[in-house]
């Protein structure tokens, strides 16, 4: 006689089994906590672990954005920009990822996913902001306006700057891109900006002007030279002195409008005999 294992009874089992572990996803590792609160040193990689006695807390590696707005810092004559947004984007190094959360025991829930990142709320309330006031005061607002891609740059050193400092050995954050999508500044300093933008707007025209100007004359020079050669060719093969030459030119022109103006006439005579 056969004996069957109950397929519900199965069923619950394999529920159960599943329902007490973690799965680590592509592009992400895991930290491992024992129920006694020990952190592992090491993360894991993707799989699926059994976390009944321990926890897993996936980490995604690969993108996160990090957004400030509204910061309003001060720029080196102590004159506040109105609204400032950063989005800083970052990845995570996954060797460092054990040692960072460690230390600061900084986890958070990524936005828009069931994953957690590090240290995302370090970035936007301490970073970032630290980051544009020292990249802000380096210059004035109007030179800053002018020269957004720079601010971004200086932004993204200073971020670095400091999280090696805050984080010696073990700082995991890579920082892919800085971007500046809000940039408003008072209105006393934009009107500055606009007056200055319409100022270099004239000059541009005014200069093209200028080398329009420069090229009609280079161009006249070229005729004036090329016209003085044909002249002298003319009289070194003629025998002719050069301003014989010239009265000869101007002689057969008047000729030549003497013979149109001629026929003109006569068809006009044709025209009234009919």
């Amino acid at each position: 006689m056969v004996h069957r294992i109950p397929k519900i009874p199965l069923m619950a089992a394999i529920l159960v089994a599943l329902a007490g572990c973690t799965r680590i996803p592509t592009g992400s590792v895991g930290i491992e906590k024992s129920f006694t609160g020990h952190i592992s040193s090491e993360v894991v990689g993707q799989g699926l672990y059994v976390s009944l006695f321990t926890d897993y807390y996936p980490i995604d590696t690969t993108m996160t954005r990090a957004t400030v707005k509204g910061m309003r810092p001060k720029d080196r004559h102590g004159v506040s920009l109105r609204d400032v947004s950063v989005v800083v984007t970052y990845s995570l190094d996954p060797g460092k990822v054990a040692a960072f959360y460690r230390k600061t025991k900084e986890l958070d829930p990524e936005p828009d996913s069931n994953y957690y990142t590090l240290g995302l709320q370090i970035l936007e309330q301490s970073v970032i902001p630290y980051a544009v006031q020292i990249a802000t005061e380096k210059s004035d607002l109007a030179n800053i306006s002018s020269h957004l891609s720079d601010y971004a740059d200086t932004i993204q050193t200073v971020i670095n700057k400091r999280l090696n400092e805050l984080y010696p050995g073990i700082n995991p954050f890579i920082i892919q891109s800085v971007t500046v999508p809000e940039f408003e500044l008072p209105q006393a300093i934009q009107a500055q900006v606009n007056a200055k933008a319409g100022y270099e707007a004239e000059l541009q025209t005014i200069a093209a002007e200028r080398r329009v100007i420069e090229q009609r004359k280079a161009l006249e020079a070229d005729r004036a030279t090329v016209q003085a050669d044909a002249l002298a060719a003319a009289a070194q093969a003629s025998g002719l002195k050069p301003d014989q030459i010239i009265e000869w030119e101007k002689a057969r022109a008047q000729m030549m409008l003497a013979q149109k103006a001629k026929g003109v006439g006569l068809l006009l005579s044709a025209g009234s005999a009919k």
